[in-house]
């Protein structure tokens, strides 16, 4: 089985939980088993202050699993950021599509998919990446303002199939990752 790993990346509040959101559903629709790796510089606060896992969370236990009939969070404390390798390690085998949102720009070069509020911030985005091409840059650009290399690569937000086609352009541009999965 193929297994495909797409970044999610751009400035904040430009849409990239709301894409990777969307892409989600799609995929899973098309009968994939997709995963979602989010990557954040803050710790995760899932429940409010006053609940009893938030003061488990601040034991000095290196672990902690909380399980419910409806679903299981582990939490691990980690002296820095792990590879991605070690996550997709912890990924179910029956998951064949890998979204990163926030993908860090030091980690392994794989293919990318650019949410942008602006033209400058596309391209602080690309420089972030190394100038590296996106397979399709989706968010409100006014394409005008791409010039006509890139402009291919825009996916207008405001195209009620833009997600659809993105779908496509990513499986048309699929690589294998089984190198590092």
């Amino acid at each position: 089985m193929e297994k495909y790993l797409v970044g999610i990346v751009g400035s904040r509040n430009t849409g990239k939980t709301t894409t990777t959101k969307y892409l989600t559903d799609i995929f899973v629709d098309a009968g994939h088993r997709v995963a979602i790796i989010k990557f954040s510089s803050h710790k995760f606060d899932l429940d409010p202050e006053h609940k009893d896992s938030v003061a488990l969370r601040n034991t000095k236990a290196t672990t902690i699993i909380s399980n419910t009939p409806y679903e299981t969070v582990t939490f691990q404390s980690t002296d820095e950021r792990r590879t991605i390798p070690s996550l997709l390690r912890d990924l179910p085998s029956e998951i064949d599509v890998v979204f990163c949102e926030s993908y860090p720009s030091q980690f392994p070069n794989i293919p990318l998919v650019y949410v942008c509020s602006s033209i400058e911030d596309y391209y602080q985005t690309k420089k972030r990446f190394n100038e590296r091409n996106p397979l399709y840059v989706t968010g409100i650009i006014d394409s005008k303002q791409i010039d006509s290399i890139e402009k291919k690569l825009l996916l207008s937000n405001t195209d009620p199939n833009h997600l659809q086609i993105g779908k496509r352009i990513i499986l048309e541009n699929r690589q294998n990752f089984s190198k590092i999965w």
